[in-house]
């Protein structure tokens, strides 16, 4: 019998001690170890999307810095590197201090010194400053030990993009991390080797004023890999689940290993390499089915704020096109929405070129996981919009309506259909279209304070939309019919809705004042894509009929 493994995942694991210690597989990412070794600089950036393997390769370095060759064994680096010395280690993550406001951040970062230097058997002044403190911290660990620090920060940048929308905030948060960064390049004597992550690279803050000499990773070509799962490793570290996962949902091994590619491969930062996302194949690994795990991991809350004061008109589902100024970096006092989706994960490279001795990057969504957590999430991100308009017209369309006009209920559901860019709806089918005006119908139904149902199954079908009025016993029923046939007029859909509705009696089951509602939408075409109309037509019924 095959041995079943999927016990031995790391999924969820970023510590690399207790990752060997657990038997769980490791990815090895030593040779970038020991380039950095070997490159022989002091200070290193490294910028990826969250849920990237970013903490688990400063696990790594630390492990390595504190010489712990015997969690090394198979790796890379265990056979390759001769001097296994140990350094002390100051490792910090900004993820997990309290931002929400400067004061906080503060006592954040002066509780995590105070930790260390409890960790470490050192005294520090409690009265001193962050800096003060972090510069004693780093002066006394030497001192000692006698041997220089290694340094290591994590997601250096969550207390700047956690409060990306609140401008002041940002720039105060901006201020102290400056001040606090400036120590390591102040106390360089006494540093061995600097690692710093985050999601993204902030430009016009100077968080890094002093570091003339920072070694940026992030777009090179020889760190391409250092984190995500490449083609090789995800066949020869996963080859017993990939067969797990094949076996489960009746898939042949290569087609298994195609739908992993589909799903979750296409991401790079040189163009060339391509890498997995490592969170979402290894649920997927673990669940044993295919599915968007991304969106709901991986998408820092500052992107849907941001995309609901901006207005999208770059078309995503096409190539995009940025100089390397405007992708290597992000002016949090004018956001360049294409850098923040390429730094948050939602576009990579495709390729590099040089034009006019300028260097440019074309970029594209990686892969289907990513295009459906976009295409799936946008419309959310326009709800509030669309809410807050139907909630300044509802008097006005509900009495038209039961007047017997709904020309402004087509009107401004036509606006805020076009609201949504036509490149998100472009790519869908008939389907997901349908989807998604029915979602646009549904919140107006919603502010229009009607009792809302939705595809209610009866005996000979189904009706798409039935709003009903209980204090005036009013009811109205609503067949919506969409179509992309160019050859298909709105009056052709208006008569198949009320056809439909008639041939199966829609309204025998309900008493009162009934009125039917026929409402069509079609997607027309024009040069540059195409527009989207919509006309509805109310009908009067008696129960004799």
């Amino acid at each position: 019998m095959e041995e079943d493994i999927r016990g031995k995942l790391s999924l969820g694991i970023a510590d690399f001690k207790s990752l060997i210690e657990q038997d769980k597989i490791y990815v090895d990412k030593t040779e970038f170890i020991k380039k950095m070794m070997d490159h022989g600089e002091k200070y290193y950036f490294l910028s990826r999307p969250r849920r990237f393997g970013k903490t688990l390769f400063l696990s790594t370095l630390e492990n390595f810095f504190l010489g712990k060759k015997e969690l090394f064994k198979n790796t890379h680096i265990h056979n390759t590197w001769n001097t296994w010395n140990t350094y002390p280690v100051i490792r910090i993550s900004m993820g997990d201090i309290l931002n929400d406001s400067s004061q906080h951040l503060i006592n954040g970062i002066l509780n995590k010194l105070d930790f260390l230097a409890q960790l470490n058997n050192i005294k520090l002044d409690k009265n001193e400053d962050y800096v003060s403190k972090f510069s004693k911290l780093i002066y006394s660990t030497y001192e000692k030990n006698k041997k220089e620090i290694v340094v290591l920060i994590d997601e250096y940048d969550a207390p700047i993009i956690d409060n990306i929308n609140n401008t002041n905030l940002a720039d105060e948060n901006r201020k102290i991390l400056q001040n606090f960064y400036n120590v390591l390049k102040n106390s360089e004597k006494y540093l061995k080797f600097v690692f710093v992550t985050g999601i993204s690279k902030f430009t016009k803050t100077s968080i890094f004023s002093k570091f003339n000499n920072l070694t940026e990773l992030t777009l090179d070509k020889n760190y391409s890999k250092i984190c995500g799962i490449t083609h090789n490793e995800l066949k020869k570290y996963y080859h017993n689940h990939i067969k797990i996962l094949a076996k489960e949902n009746n898939y042949t091994y290569n087609d298994t290993i195609e739908k992993i590619n589909h799903f979750y491969d296409g991401y790079s930062w040189d163009g060339t390499t391509k890498v997995f996302n490592p969170n979402s194949t290894l649920r997927s690994l673990s669940q044993k089915k295919f599915s968007s795990y991304w969106f709901s991991t991986g998408t820092p809350s500052f992107i849907a704020e941001i995309f609901k004061k901006k207005k999208i008109t770059q078309d995503y589902f096409q190539p995009t096109i940025l100089k390397e100024t405007e992708l290597d970096a992000i002016d949090p006092d004018n956001i360049n929405e294409t850098t923040l989706l390429f730094q948050s994960g939602y576009l990579t490279i495709k390729k590099e070129f040089t034009k006019n001795d300028e260097i440019y990057f074309s970029l594209k969504i990686p892969n289907f996981e990513v295009q459906q957590a976009y295409k799936d999430n946008l419309l959310n991100l326009y709800i509030e919009k669309f809410e807050n308009k139907f909630k300044n017209t509802q008097q006005t369309i509900w009495n038209e309506i039961f007047n017997g006009k709904c020309g402004k209920l087509s009107q401004h559901l036509r606006a805020f259909i076009t609201g949504i860019p036509y490149y998100n709806r472009i790519s869908m089918d008939n389907d997901e279209k349908w989807k998604i005006y029915s979602t646009i119908f549904t919140i107006w139904a919603q502010q229009m304070d009607y009792y809302l149902t939705v595809e209610k199954a009866i005996k000979d079908g189904r009706i798409d939309f039935i709003l009903e009025n209980n204090n005036q016993d009013q009811t109205i029923i609503i067949e919506m019919k969409y179509t992309a046939d160019q050859n298909k007029t709105m009056n052709t859909l208006i008569n198949e809705a009320f056809k439909q509705i008639n041939k199966k009696k829609y309204w025998w089951a309900y008493t009162g004042e009934i009125k039917l509602m026929a409402l069509a939408i079609k997607d027309i075409k024009i040069d540059d894509g195409y527009i989207t109309n919509v006309k509805c037509q109310l009908k009067n019924i008696t129960k004799e009929e």
